[in-house]
C-alpha cells in the first residue's frame, strides 16, 4: 500500500508531495516539517491558531481560523486526542491493537465501530476498482522487506507464489462487528485508507465544536474545511516530484480533501528497482509512475483511490477516475507527462 500508517513517533515523510499555502502571506509550507504552535490575529474577528504534533508516522499539522484563540486551542486538542484513540485501534504495529490482534490471532470479534468502518469502506473499494485495492496484501509487502533485507534480492517465484495464496480480501469474513480470515497467514494492513479516515473523523470533531475554518494536514493527507476566512480558499500546492520547491499545480478549495500516491520515497532495495505500491493479484510493485493526486470530498476517499489508481497505471487508473462521481485526478507519470481528470480545478 501507500504508507507506512503508524504509530511510531519517529517522522516517516513518505508521501511528501502535497504541501499547503498558508495565512498572512507565509508562503508555502513544505510536508513533514513540523509547524510551531502559534496563534496570531488574522483580522478583526479572526485568530489563525496553528498546532503540530507527531503521529501515525508523520507530523500532523493543524490550522484552524477561529474569533477565540482559547476555543481554537482547546477544539484543536480534543481532534489531536481523537487522532490518538483512532491511531490505537487501527495500528498494525501493536498486538493490542484491533488490528495487531486480528493479524495476530485472524479473528476480531466485537471490534470497535470505527475499526469495522473502515474495514467494509476497505472492501468497497476492493469491489469498485476490481481488485486494485486489497488490504490483504501485506503478506506481499513483509515478504519484499524479507527477502532483501536476507539476500538484497527480490523473493524466488516459489516463495511469491506460496505468499500469494494468503492474499485477497474475498478470502475475509465480516459481520457488523466482527471480521476472520479464511486462511492462515493473512494480515491487513490499513496503510492505505486509515489514515484519511482519522482526519477526517479529527476534522468532523473540529466542525462540531463551531469551528468553521480548519486544515488538517496528515504527511501529505489534507483535509480542508470552510476556507481559511474572509472568502479565501485553502490553496493546496502538488509537489513536482523532480524539485521539491516547484510545485507542478495549485488547486484552491474551501472544503474537501487530497491525497497524493507516489513510489518516490518507499523502496525495498538500494538501487530503487522496487518500491511498495504493490498490485495484489500479481505480487509485484506496480509499473512506476512519479505521482498520483486525488481530489475528493473526504480524505478516506482520496487517500483509498490515489493508491488505487497507482497501481492501475496512468490510462487504466485515469478512466478509472474518471468514473467515480465527486473525484477528480492528476497523474504525473515518469517522463513529466501529465494526465488529469475532466474536472481538475488549477488555480
Amino acid at each position: 500500500m501507500k504508507q507506512t500508517f503508524s504509530d511510531h513517533t519517529k517522522p516517516i515523510s513518505r508521501r511528501a508531495f502535497l504541501s499547503l499555502t498558508g495565512a498572512l502571506s507565509l508562503g508555502v509550507a513544505t510536508v513533514g516539517l513540523p509547524l510551531p504552535t502559534e496563534a496570531v490575529k488574522f483580522n478583526r474577528t479572526l485568530y489563525k491558531v496553528s498546532k503540530s504534533q507527531l503521529g501515525m508516522g508523520t507530523f500532523i499539522n493543524m490550522i484552524v481560523f477561529h474569533p477565540s484563540k482559547g476555543e481554537a486551542e482547546e477544539a484543536m486538542g480534543r481532534a489531536f486526542d481523537e487522532i490518538k484513540r483512532l491511531t490505537s485501534l487501527m495500528t498494525r504495529f501493536q498486538s493490542t491493537s484491533s488490528i495487531g490482534h486480528l493479524n495476530t490471532t485472524g479473528s476480531l470479534k466485537g471490534a470497535p465501530p470505527e475499526v469495522m468502518e473502515v474495514l467494509h469502506s476497505s472492501l468497497r473499494y476492493h469491489s469498485i476498482s476490481q481488485g486494485a485495492f486489497d488490504i490483504t496484501v501485506m503478506p506481499i509487502v513483509e515478504l519484499y522487506q524479507h527477502s532483501f533485507q536476507a539476500n538484497n534480492a527480490p523473493p524466488s517465484p516459489q516463495a511469491l507464489k506460496e505468499t500469494m495464496d494468503t492474499v485477497g480480501s474475498q478470502h475475509l469474513t465480516m459481520t457488523k462487528d466482527s471480521v476472520f480470515f479464511a486462511r492462515s497467514g493473512m494480515e491487513v494492513t490499513l496503510d492505505g485508507i486509515a489514515k484519511g479516515y482519522i482526519i477526517d473523523r479529527a476534522m468532523d470533531l473540529l466542525r462540531q465544536q463551531n469551528i468553521q475554518h480548519a486544515l488538517i494536514n496528515a504527511g501529505g493527507d489534507i483535509v480542508v474545511h470552510g476556507g481559511k476566512g474572509e472568502g479565501k480558499p485553502w490553496s493546496i500546492g502538488i509537489q513536482d516530484p523532480w524539485n521539491r520547491k516547484r510545485y507542478v499545480d495549485v488547486v484552491t478549495l474551501n472544503s474537501g480533501a487530497i491525497a497524493t500516491s507516489g513510489n518516490y520515497e518507499v523502496f525495498f532495495d538500494r538501487d530503487k528497482l522496487f518500491h511498495h505500491l504493490i498490485v495484489p493479484n500479481k505480487g509485484i510493485p506496480a509499473p512506476s509512475i512519479a505521482s498520483v493526486s486525488i481530489q475528493a470530498t473526504t480524505a478516506m476517499e482520496a487517500d483509498a483511490l490515489a493508491t488505487t489508481a497507482y497501481v492501475m497505471g496512468p490510462d487504466t487508473g485515469n478512466r478509472f477516475i474518471q468514473q467515480i462521481r465527486g473525484v477528480e485526478g492528476l497523474i504525473i507519470k515518469n517522463h513529466r507527462q501529465k494526465i488529469s481528470s475532466s474536472g481538475w480545478k488549477r488555480s
